[in-house]
């Protein structure tokens, strides 16, 4: 091999080695995590003198703001893309409370699967506006054959040779890097949808067991009154065979007794359904149920969750036994498990003013934010069209080889060019309006989301507030229809008032406690839309 073949053959290697340096050092760190950069607005923090102006000057401050801010590449912090979490070790009736339930979810949800995939395209298109600034590599294999034919002579030659060479943009002063920017705010919209993603699972699950606690609850309430009901059929019948009661009596609580028993089946199917429910937002993968525990707010469960999963379709017979007082009348007052649904019920209200959480609900809101990062994203759009007229330079290394008539050359070339390419002065023109009207767009529905969070969150509170004030109400309810049944009871075992009415002072006692449970679980889902409103996760 002669020293010209070496040379060539060195040459292209160095080319190589440079290029696969280059692209190195443009690949993208994965899974970095950074602290991701906060657009800041000041829709909610209104001038006291000058609160009626607000709206008028509302759009004019924000464009102001994000006009002024002058943003580099190295300005911009991407948001850390979430990694998929361990999942739960699942055991037979294992307990699972209900953040454990949530987190479960989140592992499993396929839809967050894809919002993931969703930040990985979007980081993707990082790298592709950084590959602008990354070396183009050419290489040419050329052969030419002339042949000139002419009055006074003919002449014919042949050609043939390679050329190979590298050409890099410079500087296009500030495309590429509006286009960067483009690309990062972009990827910070997906994180922030993704986030919004998890707040709206994180909402279903939590309603679906608190549906489940519900109507455990709801059951316990089911399996009192046909304990109740069952004694009172024994002491009717007792009473009828002593001649106290008419056997009219004893038909009525033989009805009273199959009603409670219909009652409690519907009960259970009603569990079965909220549990399907909740494993249906959760999408749960195994084949044993699992143990639902109290929250904070919704502490009724009293009974073991096992026993109710293992006899859904079984009705517990009675276990208490008729008691006589000291003068010899059958009470079933004396006999009841005086174990309502507001025995040991805690109560712990919300402690958060509304202006906090409006505030932090402009300051946590993932669809706000993602909202925001559009606006960048038209922002940097709008830059990049505006410097179409400004020129490129590039810098150019070639080498080529050709052989002819017994002769070759061997050129290398170095240069560097500016030059404004193809320009289209209309076109361009009527892409700047466009971009303008598409960044006002982008401003308008930050403010319009704001607008929409600031009304959202007062009126879910307002709500919330309003059930948090009827529940000690209702609680006190429960109490006086319990203090009312045993009154009526105790009246009937001496013949002071007949069935009818103590039936009535029953069903208003089992209506009482099913009324509490329904508002404590209007009142968690009141506070869990109120916090979803919010951006808390």
């Amino acid at each position: 091999m002669n020293n010209k073949n070496k040379k060539i053959i060195i040459f292209i290697a160095v080319l190589i080695f440079f290029a696969n340096s280059l692209n190195s050092a443009f690949a993208i760190e994965e899974n970095t995590p950074q602290e991701t950069k906060k657009p800041k607005f000041s829709w909610f923090k209104k001038n006291k003198n000058n609160a009626s102006k607000d709206d008028t000057s509302n759009n004019t401050t924000t464009t102001k703001k994000l006009n002024n801010k002058k943003t580099r590449v190295e300005d911009i912090k991407l948001p850390q893309i979430t990694e998929g979490r361990p999942k739960i070790p699942f055991n037979k009736l294992s307990v699972m409370s209900i953040d454990d339930c949530v987190e479960y979810a989140i592992n499993h949800n396929p839809n967050l699967a894809v919002s993931t995939q969703r930040i990985e395209a979007a980081k993707s298109g990082i790298g592709q506006a950084r590959s602008n600034y990354a070396p183009k590599l050419t290489g040419r294999i050329n052969y030419n054959h002339n042949d000139t034919r002419a009055t006074a002579a003919s002449t014919n030659n042949d050609s043939a040779g390679f050329n190979v060479g590298i050409s890099e943009m410079i500087w296009d002063f500030g495309r590429t890097t509006a286009k960067i920017n483009m690309a990062k705010y972009d990827t910070e919209s997906a994180q922030y949808d993704y986030d919004y993603d998890v707040l709206d699972v994180v909402y279903n699950v939590r309603i679906n067991y608190f549906k489940v606690l519900a109507a455990l609850a709801h059951l316990d309430i089911y399996e009192q009154n046909v304990r109740i009901q069952t004694l009172n059929k024994e002491r009717t019948q007792a009473m009828f065979d002593e001649g106290l009661k008419s056997k009219i009596d004893v038909v009525n609580a033989d009805v009273n007794l199959t009603d409670a028993k219909i009652q409690l089946v519907e009960g259970q199917n009603n569990l079965q359904i909220a549990l399907i429910n909740l494993k249906n937002s959760m999408f749960f993968q195994e084949d044993e149920p699992f143990i639902v525990e109290n929250t904070e707010n919704f502490n009724f469960l009293k009974t073991s969750y096992k026993e109710k999963i293992e006899s859904l379709t079984t009705i517990k017979p009675s276990e208490n036994k008729i008691k006589v007082n000291k003068d010899g009348l059958i009470m079933l007052s004396s006999g009841i498990e005086h174990k309502d649904i507001i025995q040991n019920f805690e109560f712990v209200p919300m402690t958060i003013s509304k202006k906090e959480a409006v505030e932090q609900a402009l300051e946590m809101r993932p669809d706000l934010k993602s909202n925001e990062m559009i606006a960048r994203v038209q922002e940097e759009s709008l830059k990049a069209i505006k410097k179409q007229y400004l020129p490129e330079i590039t810098g150019d290394l070639t080498w080529g080889y050709t052989k002819y008539d017994g002769r070759y050359s061997s050129p290398l070339q170095l240069g560097a060019s500016v030059g404004l390419g193809s320009i289209n002065p209309m076109g361009i023109h009527y892409q700047v309006k466009e971009g303008e009207s598409l960044l006002d767009i982008a401003y308008h529905n930050v403010n319009i989301a704001k607008t929409d969070i600031f009304w959202e969150v007062q009126t879910n509170y307002v709500n919330m507030r309003q059930l948090e004030r009827q529940i000690p109400l209702m609680n006190l309810k429960v109490k006086a229809t319990l203090e009312n049944f045993e009154l009526a009871d105790g009246r009937y075992s001496v013949g002071l008032n007949n069935y009818v009415e103590l039936q009535d002072a029953l069903t208003n006692y089992n209506n009482s406690q099913l009324n509490f449970v329904e508002a404590v679980f209007n009142y968690n889902v009141a506070r869990e839309t109120l916090l979803k409103s919010m951006g808390v996760k």
